[in-house]
């Protein structure tokens, strides 16, 4: 090595050990104190870190801090919930005292409310606004199930406990009637995502680590959507890039799932009493009865049900990764997140992944472009069966009505009960019910605001959507056994096995295949204009919206397998080839818009909206249509007379919102006429042949549905806006709504059904309020709870009649008695008035002897029945007795979100609380038992001649066969409810910078906890019957770690 190398060497090393010498001179010990701007109280806990890098600290106790820094040129960043976020620079500072702001977001927050952006406190409509972070720790398969109890007027209904199930969103008692539901019509709101309008596919894929916040509008400020808004609108905004280092971030959970609680049914011991206790009363032959020797087998022997033999804990976790940063020209957000849930029983798989990009950049002073890109995939697995459609309904059903008596299996052979069929054989037969989609989106606009005219802001925006997916069931052949039966009435089993049975034969295995596809597009132009002159704001907006949307889908099948297991086409007889549907859907919607707000001196508010719109799904001459609103404001606590003499109170708006608001999200061109193909189209020779048939009348005069919506509210920030009130009052009138025609008007030659018109008129009204109030509670602890109340109820005044739902079709006078009065239409509070129960031999004489021709439902009554008031005093119990059984059925529902923080640790509950009104035990609970159904525990207690005085009537009782609803079955309908509970340990800062872990939390959350008082305690509140999939219990451990 020679020495003019070693020369070099030292040179640079002696260069290096002066830089870093002045490195080290220029850093700093900082040191400080921070307080609470309003009572100078220490704030301890406050996190205190450099601008830029990842070496934060926390206060102390006395909100005292200590950190190196460089006092010439770094910035401090104070953070700390529920305060204003503050960046000091030191400015050759070393020592600091800094008082925080208690944050009043409440009333600066920005809020979306539809092709912009407000205040909070310049809001006149019925806006609800919720932060993802408040609800990201959910273990929920989706944004919908998160929402739950979180917002006054947002109703969230879980169908089933099923994974993959849908969950519904209902604003303010929105509605849709059932059979208009079956052509594109729909109770749901409009959901938005970044200002573009997505279908309910694309909200349920979008993961809560994606989305900063969810605004809801809930009155006539959804006319900035026209003829969209009449069912409300939910807006996301998912989250974007910020200034600073790349900063990586992840959320995750596992967990686990079980059902709240267990589907109490009767042993099979007590279904035998109950089976022979009515067949004694009935004088049934003895043959038919269960011997003393056979109670005794089924009572010291009993068999596990089938739904214990099946159910199983699941499991499901969720993942998210993201990264987010940028310059002062271009900032960028990449994430992705994966979800998967497993079902309790079977074959059942749910599983969703996404990623979502996005970049904004600076171009030119005044002009920024934003692009988003995201692309989502979702599969779905069930070997339960299926019917035409998917009906785990049925599957459920008869894991918990099969008799405890009858085992599923028998030394590993399913046992053949009830039409051939066993669960435990199909989902280990390979049977499979599966779909899959996938999608990709892009979503760009361009925004200028020129220097030369202050306030104005042009922008476009352009949408794209392409959607594919595909489905279909798989049913081969599987095989169960038939065994000896044994006992008096011959309904026990034996071991020995007589012959099996191939449940599925090969003519009857099936190869089912969909697929579908669907692409849109939206372009939005518009100009925004915001000015202050002196005390007068204004604020304009221009747009025009127009988007396509186009469809398509197939279903074909085949039959008759001839290659055993194999289930693709070719192994399946190609001469069974069907196709089922071909569908194909066309949707252009074009629309001009204008809002313009203007404010004096932030105490009086005005804002007009008006959207003219155009659909393509009516005919030309109903395409298009005005939608108006205004809105006003008076913020009182502005005024002088009110600042100088009530102090307690920050902030107190009134407003009113009114208009017009519409609906056009119905099936395309209902106004021409339509066609499908029938195997059975004609008749020709005493043959059926397939041909063309007319599939539904056509309406050339539909039109979408309209809604006239009135909303008063009351805004109220008290104590230094600790404590805030919203009041509001809410009464809606839609008409035109979508309605189906009574098929019965045509012969069924006729082949055709009843178009659907513009016919139904409904009134929905109600009350909401929302209470939230934060403080600190000394030194280390915290509190935040949210309270929310809501009453709200709707009438149909006008309507269609089902006859499949409320009564049949050979009692046309009780149609049209029931016509006349629509306003009091409500399936569940229509039934017989009970006058009790005949408990004794001399009840039933003393009403046969004041009413001698007094039948139910055209038997004598017996002791042990219920009887009722004959409405219409013919003497006789018919479903023409049925009438309006309650004044009221609804309740009023309390909402309780407690939130309290200690030092490194918070836990939060959400409370679900019902009271009033009245629910009823669903027909299904009450179905009757026979030796192949049984029924729920709440039946020991019925009525026999040794327990006159049961809880419940005689099995036997006419009304019960009959299926007949009445007041005997109403309940209390009050409900207290844990919904969710989430505990969050923050791990401490000065620890985790040491390994390059900017934050971390651990978080340990429940949901569907505990039911606390349950108005049916025979099942979960959350199920619509017995035989749903039942609503799950989710205990679930997460960590949160940011970079």
């Amino acid at each position: 090595m020679n020495l003019k190398f070693l020369r070099k060497i030292a040179w640079v090393l002696t260069l290096m050990t002066i830089i870093s010498a002045s490195v080290i001179a220029q850093t700093r010990q900082i040191t400080g104190k921070v307080v609470d701007q309003q009572d100078g109280n220490p704030i301890p806990g406050v996190s205190v870190g450099i601008r830029g890098k990842t070496n934060n600290v926390s206060t102390n106790d006395k909100g005292e801090f200590s950190l190196i820094a460089d006092p010439a040129t770094d910035e401090l960043v104070f953070s700390y919930v529920g305060y204003v976020r503050q960046t000091i620079a030191l400015s050759g500072k070393t020592t600091l005292s800094i008082s925080l702001a208690e944050d009043k977001k409440d009333l600066e927050d920005v809020v979306v409310i539809g092709y912009g952006t407000k205040k909070r406190s310049e809001i006149l409509g019925s806006v609800a606004k919720i932060d993802a972070k408040e609800i990201e720790d959910l273990p929920v398969p989706n944004i919908a199930a998160a929402l739950r109890n979180k917002l006054p007027g947002v109703g969230v209904n879980t169908v089933s406990g099923k994974p993959g199930s849908s969950i519904t969103i209902n604003i303010r008692n929105s509605a849709a009637s059932e059979q208009s539901q079956l052509y594109g019509v729909t109770s749901e709101p409009l959901y938005v995502i970044d200002g573009i309008t997505v279908t309910r596919d694309e909200f349920d894929n979008i993961d809560l680590s994606m989305v900063e916040n969810i605004s809801f509008l809930k009155d006539a400020s959804a006319a900035i959507y026209g003829a969209s808004g009449a069912k409300g609108v939910v807006l996301i905004t998912t989250k974007r890039g910020s200034k600073g280092k790349p900063k990586i971030s992840y959320t995750g959970y596992i967990g686990f799932q079980d059902n709240t609680s267990d589907v109490k049914m009767l042993s099979a011991y007590e279904h035998a009493m109950l089976l022979n206790d009515a067949n004694i009363i009935k004088n049934a032959p003895t043959s038919s009865l269960f011997s003393d020797q056979d109670l005794e087998t089924l009572k010291n022997n009993p068999n596990k049900s089938w739904f214990d033999e099946l159910w199983k804990v699941a499991a499901t976790n969720r993942h998210n990764i993201n990264i987010s940063g940028g310059s002062d020209a271009i900032t960028f957000f990449a994430g992705g997140n994966y979800y998967n849930e497993t079902g309790n029983y079977g074959g059942i798989t749910y599983s969703k992944y996404a990623f979502r990009s996005g970049m904004t950049a600076k171009i030119l002073p005044g002009l920024t472009a934003d692009v988003t890109l995201n692309t989502d995939f979702n599969k779905k697995n069930s070997d339960t069966y299926k019917n035409g459609g998917e009906n785990d309904q049925a599957f459920f059903q008869q894991l918990i009505t099969t008799p405890l008596w009858v085992p599923i299996q028998i030394d590993g052979k399913p046992v053949n009960y009830n039409n051939n069929t066993n669960p435990l054989a199909v989902t280990s037969s390979g049977n499979n019910i599966f779909s899959k989609s996938q999608g990709l989106n892009i979503n760009a606009s361009l925004n200028y605001s020129p220097t030369f005219i202050q306030g104005l802001t042009a922008s476009v925006r352009f949408g794209k959507n392409n959607r594919s997916g595909s489905g279909g069931q798989y049913i081969p052949p599987y095989t169960v056994y038939n065994f000896k039966m044994t006992g008096q009435n011959g309904l026990l089993y034996t071991n020995e096995v007589l012959n099996t049975l191939t449940a599925v034969g090969v003519a009857n295995t099936l190869l089912l295949k969909s697929t579908d596809m669907a692409s849109s597009y939206q372009a939005i132009g518009s100009l925004n204009y915001n000015r202050q002159f002196g005390k007068h704001s204004i604020s304009a907006l221009a747009a025009f919206d127009q988007s396509e949307n186009n469809s398509e889908s197939l279903t074909v099948y085949w039959r008759n397998q001839v290659l055993a297991n194999v289930d693709q086409y070719w192994g399946f007889d190609q001469s069974t080839f069907t196709m089922q549907e071909n569908t194909f859907g066309e949707a252009v919607q074009r629309s001009f818009i204008s809002r313009f707000s203007y404010d004096y001196d932030k105490k009086y508010l005005v804002e007009g909206i008006a959207r003219w719109d155009a659909s393509s799904n009516f005919a030309p001459g109903n395409r298009w249509g005005l939608f108006p609103s205004l809105g006003l404001g008076w913020v009182i606590s502005q005024e002088d007379f009110f600042k100088d003499n009530i102090k307690f109170v920050n902030s107190l708006k009134l407003r009113a919102n009114y208009g017009l608001v519409g609906e056009a999200r119905v099936d395309a061109r209902l106004w021409q006429s339509r066609y499908k193909v029938d195997p059975s189209g004609y008749s020709y020779n005493e043959s059926l042949f397939g041909g063309l048939n007319p599939s539904i009348l056509p309406n050339p005069d539909i039109s979408w549905e309209k809604s006239r919506t009135l909303n008063l509210g009351v805004d109220a920030s008290l104590f230094n806006n600790r404590l805030n009130v919203t009041y509001e009052f809410y009464n809606r009138y839609s008409y035109d709504m979508f309605d189906k025609g009574n098929n019965e008007n045509f012969p069924m030659y006729a082949g055709f059904e009843a178009p659907i018109l513009n016919y139904q008129e409904r009134t929905a009204w109600g009350h909401e309020i929302s209470i939230g109030y934060r403080t600190k509670l000394g030194k280390d602890w915290g509190l935040s709870t949210d309270v929310l109340f809501g009453f709200g109820n709707s009438r149909i005044n006008r309507m269609f009649y089902n006859e499949f739902q409320l009564w049949d079709i050979t009692y046309p006078d009780l149609k049209y008695q029931f016509g006349t009065n629509p306003n009091t239409y409500n399936s569940s509070n229509y039934g017989l008035i009970s006058k009790g129960m005949l408990r004794t031999q001399a009840d039933l004489d003393a009403l046969l002897n004041k009413y001698p021709t007094y039948t139910i439902n055209g038997s004598v009554p017996q002791v042990g029945w219920l009887y009722y008031e004959d409405i219409n005093g013919d003497g006789k119990i018919t479903e023409k007795d049925q009438t309006i059984m309650f004044d009221r059925t609804n309740s009023f529902g309390i909402g309780f979100n407690v939130g309290l923080t200690w030092k490194s640790f918070s836990l939060n509950t959400n409370f679900v609380t019902r009271f009033g009104g009245k629910v009823f035990f669903d027909a299904k609970s009450k179905a009757p038992a026979s030796t192949s159904v049984n029924v729920p525990a709440y039946w020991k207690d019925h009525w026999t001649p040794e327990n006159p005085n049961a809880e419940f009537p005689r099995y036997d009782d006419a009304s019960i066969a009959a299926g007949w609803n009445s007041t005997f079955w109403a309940r209390s309908g009050t409900l207290i409810r844990i919904n969710n509970m989430t505990l969050t340990y923050k791990m401490p800062r000065n620890f985790m910078n040491k390994i390059g872990i900017a934050d971390s939390r651990l978080v340990l959350t429940g949901n569907n906890l505990w039911t606390i008082i349950n108005p049916l305690d025979y099942k979960d509140p959350y199920s619509s019957t017995i035989y749903d999939y039942p609503t799950l219990r989710t205990i679930s451990v997460g960590l949160n770690i940011s970079l």
